[in-house]
C-alpha cells in the first residue's frame, strides 16, 4: 500500500522564478540518473529480491526516491513561474507550451524511458549498479549547484546531494554482506582472472594496486605470450585446468596457421571427364 503524505521530506523554497534553471533541473526529474529512474530501479529490484533484509532496504530507498521526485518536480514548477503568458524567448518554452509544469524528460527534452532501469537479478551486481547510480546523481547535483544563486534552491539541492551519499553508503555496506556470492563468487574464473595485460605500451606505463600485488601477474607482452590458437573450447568441467586438451587443432579462420581446405568437386554421373 502506498500513501501520499502531504508533508514533504524537505519543504521546497524558491526565492524567485528562474525558468533557465528549471530546465536544467529536469535532468534530475526525468533524466537517466534522476529520481524517477532511481525509484523505479530500486522497486524493480526489490520485487525480484529473495533476501528479506536487502528487499526491505530497496523498498525504503525506492520510496524515498519517489519523495525526491516530488520535491524536484515541485521546485521546477515554482521556478517556472506563471506560464499563462510567456515571452518568445522564455528559457523553458517547451514546458510552457506542453504542460505548464515539468514533463518527464531530461533537460534536453528526451523523454524518460524504462531503458534507464538496470536490474539483473544478481544482488551483488544490482547493488554495485545502484551505488554507481547514486554517485552519478550526486555528481549532477554538484554541477547544478554551480548554476544557481537561489538560496532556497541551493539548500534543497544540498539536501538531495546528502541523501544520495547516504544511499550510496547503504548500498556499499549491503554489498559487503554479500561478499563471495553472486558475481563475487567463483564464476568459473581461470588463471587469467589474476593477470593484468599491458596493452597500452610506450612512455607512461604505470603501476599501482590495479596491476601489482594481491596475486596479480603483470604481463608485459601478452600478445606474444598468449596470441595464437584458441585456449578455450568445449567445457571440460568446473575443476579443469584448461578448456582445450593436448593436440587440439584449431580449425578456425582466426588461427594464422590454418589453411582453408580446397572445396570438393562433386561427382555427377556422366560428367566425370568434363570437356573444356
Amino acid at each position: 500500500m502506498f500513501k501520499h503524505i502531504k508533508d514533504m521530506e524537505y519543504t521546497v523554497h524558491v526565492d524567485r522564478p528562474d525558468p533557465r534553471f528549471a530546465n536544467l533541473l529536469l535532468e534530475q526529474f526525468g533524466g537517466p540518473h534522476g529520481e524517477l529512474k532511481a525509484a523505479m530501479q530500486y522497486f524493480s529490484q526489490a520485487v525480484g529480491c529473495n533476501n528479506p533484509q536487502i528487499r526491505d532496504m530497496l523498498h525504503d530507498i525506492a520510496a524515498e526516491e519517489l519523495s525526491h521526485f516530488e520535491m524536484v518536480g515541485e521546485c521546477i514548477a515554482m521556478l517556472l513561474g506563471p506560464t499563462d503568458k510567456v515571452s518568445r524567448d522564455f528559457p523553458a518554452i517547451h514546458m510552457a507550451l506542453l504542460s505548464g509544469g515539468p514533463p518527464i524528460t531530461n533537460c534536453m527534452g528526451a523523454p524518460w524511458t524504462s531503458a534507464y532501469i538496470e536490474t539483473s537479478g544478481d544482488l551483488y551486481t544490482d547493488l554495485a549498479s545502484n551505488s554507481t547510480a547514486e554517485l552519478r546523481a550526486k555528481l549532477i547535483y554538484e554541477r547544478l549547484l554551480q548554476q544557481t544563486d537561489d538560496a532556497g534552491v541551493k539548500d534543497m539541492v544540498r539536501f538531495l546531494l546528502s541523501r544520495e551519499e547516504s544511499h550510496n553508503f547503504s548500498f556499499m555496506q549491503a554489498i559487503e554482506t554479500l561478499k563471495g556470492t553472486g558475481t563475487d563468487a567463483n564464476f568459473r574464473d581461470s588463471e587469467f582472472s589474476k593477470k593484468y595485460m599491458n596493452l597500452s605500451t610506450g612512455v607512461g606505463d604505470s603501476r599501482g594496486p590495479w596491476n601489482q600485488g594481491n596475486g596479480i601477474q603483470y604481463e608485459e607482452c601478452p600478445n606474444e605470450k598468449y596470441g595464437g590458437p584458441a585456449q578455450y573450447g568445449k567445457d571440460r568441467g568446473a575443476d579443469s585446468k584448461g578448456e582445450v586438451g593436448p593436440g587440439y587443432n584449431d580449425k578456425t579462420r582466426n588461427n594464422p596457421q590454418y589453411t582453408q581446405p580446397k572445396p570438393i568437386t562433386p561427382n555427377v554421373p556422366g560428367q566425370e571427364n568434363q570437356m573444356h
